[in-house]
């Protein structure tokens, strides 16, 4: 299915898109949002720890908009962020150059990472369930607790409203893509609820046909790049009384995935790898939280949630691309437990309307118990091991509004880790920070935090280069940046930042059992620059330009900068709502001068680019007049662009989708 059929779509689209009544700019929400646990409060309006900082929401419209399917999906255009595919099989999201395991990801307040390395899974999240994503990128609210380097993603979900509500919806793409969705919520004086189901099935994904066919793939469709996801959600609330409510969030997920291996092993090349043959055969997440919230009648409001989540993961290495077999030396099948119990709780004191006080708490035991087989080069071997690790974590935050104009922020935490060895480590964080309003049309703002963030269970147990002495990892952020509002509804921010990364964990090359050491110093530095304009209601648009420079100073480094952080990232999206139901949408994204380095142990290493790419999406929606009935027709990578997010892994190429959902 490529272009003729793409246009053919389009124009069926516009054919169902008839004059005839009004349809309001926005769909009329049936849902609200679910804030029980909402780490750092800020509602309907921007806290002044957010003013003060960078902070990028994404709501349910954008989303719906945008024609994501889960929350990778969702998070591509943000600036400052990569959403990447490598080897895993699965997207990481890098934020100001600084991985997945330095972005904590929380779920209505519930930690959702991996207890092995710290990183996370967003395809497991669907974005039907979302109300609103919260991107902090750079220093933040220290209420978030350790791990927050790059920055930290707080999704809130969607909560029920008064009356029965509902929507039910199907979508089919290439690959043998389906979807299935449905969600029912509801509400009365006291109670709401919001509960839904989705199912994903992807058999494969289309290569482009400008990309260079070899044995390894051997045809249209990129092998072993099958994903299938099942969801179910719901959380309710209740409230009791005038200042207490009562929440509850539960969700479990299951399915199974493919890791595409390389298509370009040579042995010649020496950037290459070669290729493996890896599944993640089976996965199981479930999810619990309760929580309440309660405000007395004088200035103080108490809110806590306890809360549970499990992974159980089943991943095989197979000798070939049969996946069928697993004799050959470094075949293995591994079977992995991971759970996250705890508990959270803040005290929030209003200081009359200039500002708000609050202390979090939090208390988190993390657990990973894996067992399996490997086969080595005469013999397999079984092995099991189990860890567990203690977090605890002491904030303060205070909040002050100066007059009309200037609000400052100020926070400490104190955070602690006691590690399964009979160690213990402790460090601290801080945050400072000012905005103030030069103008009513003229907003400047400054930060400066400290970030850290502790080893990994995989960093100080897992293999020949653990090391459970490691210390944490620290950053230093500086950020400055001005937000002008201008004619014609346009609105121009300018942000620049500047990193420092001390005593980060990397494998010593120098030593003979290449042990984890805290040796890495870093430094990024960058401006962030979006321009959103929007001279009417239905008509918006957005240009974000990114550029980022890194450098690794470490001892003895032969690297000038970082790999696979790219120095130039453009964004380019819109949306016009006709006022007959027709709604279109469309993004560009522009990626140049990514580089990475040589496979190789021997000198000198050796840097190469990885190819710019563009990749353009649009989507076009018809709201059926008074039906409830939407129906919604898209291409992704409308221009069939050949591009790779790392070496050797192609990316699908155009991908052409058509769905109908139904609200009532």
């Amino acid at each position: 299915m490529k272009k003729p059929v793409v246009g053919g779509l389009l124009v069926l689209a516009m054919a169902l898109s008839w004059p005839g009544g009004s349809v309001a700019e926005e769909i009329d929400s049936h849902e609200g949002a679910y804030r029980l646990a909402e780490i750092v409060v800020s509602g309907e309006s921007e806290s002044i720890v957010e003013s003060a900082g960078t902070v990028h929401r994404i709501t349910a419209r954008d989303i719906q908009d945008q024609g994501a399917r889960t929350l990778d999906e969702a998070l591509e255009l943000v600036p400052g962020l990569i959403v990447r595919e490598g080897a895993e099989g699965s997207p990481r999201i890098d934020i100001r150059g600084f991985r997945t395991r330095h972005v904590p990801l929380f779920l209505n307040g519930i930690p959702v990472v991996d207890t092995y390395d710290g990183q996370f899974d967003p395809t497991l999240i669907p974005a039907e369930i979302i109300s609103e994503i919260k991107v902090t990128t750079g220093g933040g609210s220290v209420l978030y607790g350790p791990g927050g380097n790059g920055g930290a993603i707080d999704i809130i979900t969607k909560s029920g409203k008064r009356g029965l509500h509902g929507t039910v919806g199907g979508e089919i793409g290439e690959g043998e893509r389906y979807l299935g969705k449905a969600s029912l919520s509801g509400g009365g004086e006291k109670a709401d609820f919001y509960l839904g189901v989705n199912a994903y099935d992807r058999d494969k994904f289309t290569l482009s046909r400008d990309f260079d066919d070899t044995d390894a793939e051997g045809g249209d469709y990129r092998a072993n790049s099958d994903r299938e996801r099942t969801s179910l959600f719901g959380n309710t609330s209740y409230r009791l009384g005038e200042r207490t409510q009562l929440g509850l969030t539960v969700s479990h997920t299951t399915g199974e995935n493919g890791k595409p291996a390389v298509t370009n092993s040579d042995d010649a090349d020496p950037f290459t790898k070669s290729p493996k043959y890896e599944r993640i055969d089976d996965l199981e997440t479930s999810l619990v939280q309760v929580a309440i919230d309660h405000k007395t009648a004088g200035p103080f409001e108490w809110r806590g949630w306890g809360f549970f989540s499990q992974s159980e993961i089943e991943e095989n290495r197979y000798d070939d691309d049969t996946y069928s077999t697993q004799d050959k030396k470094g075949a293995y099948h591994q079977n992995t437990d991971m759970k996250i119990y705890g508990a959270s709780t803040q005290l929030r004191y209003h200081v009359g309307t200039v500002g708000n006080a609050t202390l979090g708490l939090t208390a988190e035991n993390d657990e990973w118990d894996v067992d399996g087989f490997s086969v080595g080069k005469s013999s397999t071997e079984d092995y099991s091991d189990e860890r567990d690790i203690q977090i605890y974590s002491v904030a303060l935050e205070y909040e002050h509004q100066l007059g009309d104009r200037a609000g400052i922020v100020v926070g400490y935490g104190h955070h602690f880790q006691d590690k399964d060895s009979g160690g213990s480590d402790d460090d601290f964080s801080y945050l400072v920070g000012v905005s103030y309003d030069l103008t009513d049309a003229t907003r400047v703002k400054a930060n400066h935090a400290r970030k850290i963030r502790f080893p990994s269970v995989k960093q100080l147990y897992d293999g020949d280069s653990a090391n459970p002495d490691l210390d944490t990892e620290v950053t230093l952020h500086y950020e400055a940046g001005i937000r002008q509002m201008l004619p014609y509804g346009m609105s121009l921010g300018v942000t620049g930042f500047i990193i420092r990364a001390e005593d980060f964990i990397e494998k010593d090359e120098s030593d003979p059992n290449e042990m984890n050491k805290n040796y890495q110093d870093l430094r990024f530095h960058g401006v962030e620059t979006d321009l959103i304009v929007q001279p009417i209601d239905a008509l918006r648009l957005r240009l974000a330009v990114g550029w980022l420079e890194t450098e690794d100073r470490s001892d003895d480094s032969e690297r000038d900068e970082l790999q696979h952080r790219p120095e130039w990232t453009v964004s380019v999206d819109g949306r016009y709502r006709f006022d007959f139901g027709l709604t279109a949408s469309a993004s560009l994204k522009y990626v140049a001068d990514q580089y990475f380095y040589d496979q190789d142990d021997e000198d000198p290493l050796e840097k190469k680019k990885l190819n710019d790419f563009t990749v353009v999406n649009v989507k076009l929606s018809q709201k059926i007049v008074a039906s409830g009935l939407e129906i919604y027709v898209g291409a992704d990578n409308l221009f069939d662009e050949d591009y790779e997010e790392s070496y050797g892994l192609p990316q699908p190429g155009q991908t052409v989708y058509g769905g109908v959902e139904y609200r009532f």
